[in-house]
């Protein structure tokens, strides 16, 4: 991002910032495991505005892979000129090249790979596009667990969005309890194997890292 990006960036975070201290109970662990450099964080997905509430916690702007928000054309707009990554159907064929870009040049980039909103305490299907954007460069991957208590998440049916007949439901957490658990860097090993097993190692072993960070949080910190 060049500086005015930056500046209207850090503006917009700062007012995240603001309102997660008015009226989120936000509890934030493993920020010094955050590397410098270029990297992919990659997150549980428990509602439509989970990344929000974690750019305040990241030491640098990042391009976040983004699929039924670019639906509407006024945020598009907005989602571009901040340099996102659009997942849409049309565009899915160039997401791993526009992360790789973004790498290269030593930005990080943010990704859920569910894709979809999964039950609290609960990981659905990973599917392959982080592992594809790490076996094009290895940077480190920070896997991220995202807790809050069932009765925070609040469904906005009317913003529903349906893509290729799958329905994306519009959830969000505007109030409470808000976990962030920060795991530590990872790069698993490539073996020169077939993509697609090594694809399922790389994403086996990050849902498995995120799934532990999960359980840390559950029985030690998080009460239901």
């Amino acid at each position: 991002m060049n500086q005015s990006k930056r500046l209207l960036y850090n503006a917009f975070v700062s007012s995240i910032r603001l309102y997660q201290r008015l009226f989120l109970d936000l509890r934030v662990w493993g920020r010094e495991h955050i590397p410098p450099g270029p990297k992919i964080y990659a997150q549980n997905h428990i509602t439509s505005t989970d990344p929000y509430w974690v750019l305040p916690f990241l030491p640098e702007p990042v391009h976040v892979i983004i699929g039924p928000g670019y639906q509407s054309k006024v945020v598009a707009r907005v989602l571009d000129y901040f340099e996102q990554i659009n997942a849409m159907p049309q565009h899915r064929k160039t997401v791993v090249d526009e992360a790789v870009k973004y790498l290269e040049r030593g930005e990080s980039i943010y990704t859920a790979p569910e894709g979809h909103v999964q039950e609290t305490f609960r990981l659905g299907r990973f599917y392959p596009g982080v592992a594809r954007i790490y076996r094009r460069i290895q940077v480190p991957i920070i896997p991220i667990a995202l807790l809050t208590r069932r009765s925070a998440i609040k469904e906005h049916p009317r913003f529903r969005m349906v893509v290729e007949g799958k329905v994306y439901r519009a959830t969000a957490v505007w109030r409470g309890l808000f976990c962030i658990n920060v795991g530590e860097p990872f790069m698993p090993e490539l073996t020169g194997g077939e993509e697609g097993d090594e694809s399922r190692r790389i994403l086996d072993e990050l849902k498995e890292r995120i799934r532990l960070l999960l359980e840390e949080v559950r029985v030690s910190k998080f009460r239901a």
